[in-house]
């Protein structure tokens, strides 16, 4: 997949990773100027995303059912004709892409996860490794079966968000002594959509704010335009 080959309006992601964490930001296309591409600005609570030189980007394209990436792109936020866009500069071919699952968030915090018992739900102390819209990591001491049922409520500040789901992965791990389980969500929570992007807003808020004009927006300079 080439730049000349993205249509206009085409979604992208982009995979940030910043400081030992990894953060998901989705966008649109509405220009494709020479090497660049230019997208509705990112904005989370209110507040345009910046990207600072610190950060590694991945850029992730999907048309026609098919995915492609661009490894280490340059984004940056930029002004053209009064309006404020993210441009990310690509060279090369996309090279195709398989996702496997939904965007992670590192968590590494100990919670409660509740499990069915004869005697009723029963809270298991686990730490929580990552979570996503479609499901959770933790390990756990506790030896559980493959099928079974969790619930886990997630708190931070006044937001709770319950979650249910089901154990799907197993793995032990010797030098814990403990088990790693991943278990899928029944069904998919928009609250907890919009905590991860909150969050992920969070850790990059306020960390470039000058704007710059894109090369190719010079004097007699038109954006190119796909049908």
């Amino acid at each position: 997949m080439l730049i000349d080959d993205i249509p206009i309006g085409s979604n992208i992601e982009l995979i940030v990773r910043y400081t030992g964490r990894t953060m998901s930001f989705n966008s649109d296309i509405t220009f494709i100027l020479n090497n660049s591409i230019l997208v509705s600005k990112i904005v989370v609570n209110d507040q345009t995303i910046g990207f600072n030189d610190n950060c590694r980007i991945n850029l992730i394209i999907k048309v026609e059912d098919k995915v492609y990436l661009w490894d280490n792109v340059s984004v940056k936020l930029v002004k053209y004709d009064g309006i404020i866009y993210h441009k990310i500069d690509i060279y090369g071919e996309g090279k195709p892409y398989n996702r496997r699952d939904a965007y992670r968030m590192y968590i590494g915090e100990d919670m409660p996860v509740y499990i069915n018992t004869t005697t009723g739900p029963v809270a298991l102390y686990v730490l929580v490794k990552d979570l996503s819209e479609t499901g959770v990591g933790f390990i756990s001491k506790e030896d559980l079966d493959i099928d079974r049922t969790i619930r886990l409520k997630l708190k931070d500040n006044n937001i709770i968000i319950n979650l249910s789901g089901f154990i799907v992965r197993k793995e032990y791990l010797s030098h814990l002594d403990s088990y790693l389980y991943g278990c899928k969500f029944h069904e998919k929570n928009n609250r907890l959509g919009n905590y991860i992007a909150r969050k992920q807003g969070e850790a990059l808020r306020n960390k470039q704010t000058n704007y710059s004009s894109p090369p190719a927006a010079k004097k007699g300079t038109k954006p190119k335009n796909k049908k």
